[in-house]
Formats: structure tokens, C-alpha cells, sequence
């Protein structure tokens, strides 16, 4: 079978025999790939930075004997700086995950990839909060992944609601719920006017444009509203501040 060549970001890397990895990579045309990356631990090895966590390049993979093999690659970014500021690192590999379960093989991933990368590039080369950042990557995957949270009306009688009225985030119905629709529900948690303003700013002009404080980004609850619509919990101890 023909080789096949994709722009590709690394999400994960698990050692295989001595010098050899398996690669989980995130392709805009294929989805997730599995993909073995031979003789990447060897020093001096031509393939020794397309075997590390997130690096994005053009990749040559081979198919053969039921697997992908990558048998060249070509670096674009290895985001290097994600590598000497553990905090901004911890947020990134959190975008990792993230990417890693939502892919699915086969399936076109253009708008995840190119959220990824961009994402990627501003913790590694951004002055934003890297908290702020990884908050606006999870309201934009919610958006792209068809679950944009309803910020405006509440979600269970749709009635327009005005700031003073904001109090509470449905995270299984996705938005925000009037005082009249509140109940005891589990999925109920709490949010700010001022959060939900620098959700609707983020979403309308982008992370790199909005003016809002960066401690108005509601990270912890974005993260559990997206875990709760992916169904997959998503490992970030002490990642939110």
C-alpha cells in the first residue's frame, strides 16, 4: 500500500522495545492515528524530535502488516518552551487529553487540529494566562464539537435572562438556568456574571482580542462541562487554580 502524507500533532507516546515508540497522533484529514515510530530513541536518530509530545509536523507514514509505521517526518513546531515552564506544560498536556478523546480514527479533525495548534502556540509563545487559555480551547472545542453552551437564555425555559439573574451553569443541558428553573439538580454549578461575560467575549472575538481579567475565566467549570458532554473523565489534578 502507497505511503500517505499528513500534517500531524503528537498527543501521546508509549516506549516499544528499546528504541522504537507508538505514536497516538492528531491528523486534520485522519482523525487519530496509531502510528510506530521506529529507531526515535536512538541518538542521532533522523526521527528523534517526530517521537515527542507535541511536536507538529508533516509525517510519511507506511502502512503494512496491519499498523502505520512513520518513515519520515518533516518538523514544523516542537514547542520547545512547553518544556521549561511547568505550569504552562500541565495545561498543555490537559489539551492533550483532551484532543486524544475526542479524535476518532478515520474521522476529519481540521477545526480540533487547527484549535490544538493554535492553543499550543500560545502557551508556548503567549503572555496570556495559561489557565485563560486552556479555558477559551475548551469553550471553543465545546463549540466545535456541537455543544456551544446556551449563555444568554436560560436553557430550560428559554427565557432571556439578565446579568443580575446569573447565578447558575447547567452543565448537562448546556447553559444557564434561571431562578425559576433552579432546582437540586447534581449537574447545577455556580458561575459569575463576570465569567459568563468573558465567555460570550471569547467566543465572539477570540482569547487573543477579549479585554476581560483572565481571572474571570471559569477553567474548572469549562473543564466539567466538557468532560460531562464527552462522557470520558479527563485526568488534571491540580491543574486549576
Amino acid at each position: 500500500m502507497p505511503s500517505v502524507t499528513t500534517q500531524a500533532i503528537v498527543l501521546r507516546h508509549a516506549d516499544y522495545r528499546e528504541h522504537d515508540r507508538m505514536l497516538t497522533l492528531l491528523s486534520p484529514g485522519m482523525g487519530r492515528i496509531e502510528a510506530l515510530c521506529r529507531g526515535c530513541k536512538r541518538p542521532g536518530s533522523p526521527l528523534l524530535s517526530a517521537g515527542e509530545w507535541f511536536t507538529l509536523g508533516e509525517y510519511v507514514l507506511y502502512t503494512g502488516k496491519g499498523h502505520m509505521t512513520v518513515t519520515s517526518c518533516h518538523v514544523s513546531e516542537s514547542f520547545y518552551p512547553l518544556r521549561t515552564d511547568y505550569e504552562r506544560l500541565q495545561y498543555a498536556t490537559y489539551l492533550l487529553s483532551i484532543a486524544e478523546a475526542a479524535a476518532q480514527p478515520g474521522d476529519r479533525a481540521v477545526e480540533l487540529f487547527t484549535l490544538l495548534a493554535r492553543s499550543l502556540s500560545r502557551l508556548a509563545y503567549g503572555e496570556k494566562d495559561p489557565q485563560a487559555v486552556a479555558a477559551a480551547f475548551l469553550l471553543h472545542f465545546s463549540a466545535i464539537s456541537g455543544y456551544r453552551p446556551r449563555l444568554s437564555h436560560c436553557v430550560l425555559c428559554g427565557r432571556r435572562m439578565e446579568d443580575a439573574e446569573i447565578r447558575l451553569m447547567d452543565t448537562e443541558n448546556g447553559g444557564l438556568v434561571c431562578p425559576q428553573c433552579a432546582d437540586a439538580r447534581q449537574s447545577l454549578r455556580a458561575v459569575t456574571a463576570d465569567q459568563v461575560r468573558w465567555m460570550r467575549d471569547v467566543l465572539e472575538k477570540g482569547i487573543d482580542k477579549t479585554d476581560r481579567p483572565a481571572a474571570d475565566a471559569p477553567g474548572p467549570l469549562l473543564g466539567l462541562y466538557v468532560e460531562s458532554r464527552m462522557e470520558k473523565p479527563i485526568r488534571h489534578k491540580g491543574l486549576w487554580r
